[in-house]
């Protein structure tokens, strides 16, 4: 079971919606071989990930926003939102967290990464806004996965130590 689990989702034919996909490909790259990290990357969320969302301890979900200025960086907590009871076309990360929390009885922390898209035309080159942010976008990426990584390590070490007393 993976601690960390990374879902980046977005469109590769439409400019900067894939940036989600594209950083965690960079991630996977980075994470290659740790089984405390897993990293799917999809055209859209699916309900089917509502069993690796389950098993995991957090999960960090980095997708593309529309709005303005292109290029900012945006990162918020996600809880689950219980929603439509036909969810297969349209999933956000709290319905999806909420179908976990319903299907295996539990969901756990979880952050929302943005960055806002510059154009979502056709296209499969990130726009000049969102490809000058990129490794700042990675940068937050990381930071979250290893302060995720790292305070389970730290949980588990003070429960074990309370045990011992």
């Amino acid at each position: 079971m993976p601690k960390v689990l990374i879902i980046g989702y977005g469109n590769s034919l439409r400019s900067d919606d894939n940036v989600g996909c594209h950083v965690a490909q960079m991630l996977d790259r980075h994470y290659d071989g740790d089984p405390d990290v897993r990293v799917i990357g999809s055209h859209q969320l699916t309900p089917e990930m509502a069993e690796d969302i389950a098993a995991s301890e957090f999960v960090l979900f980095l997708d593309a926003a529309a709005g303005e200025p292109a290029g900012m960086i945006k990162t918020a907590a996600v809880s689950p939102q219980p929603g439509p009871a036909s969810f297969a076309h349209h999933l956000d990360p709290a319905l999806l967290l909420a179908a976990a929390m319903e299907l295996y009885g539990t969901a756990p922390p979880a952050r929302l990464l943005t960055i806002v898209g510059g154009t979502f035309e056709f296209g499969e080159r990130l726009s000049p806004a969102v490809a000058q942010r990129l490794p700042e976008f990675f940068a937050e990426a990381h930071a979250l996965v290893e302060s995720n990584l790292h305070s389970g390590a730290r949980r588990k070490r003070d429960i074990a130590s309370l045990q011992h007393r």
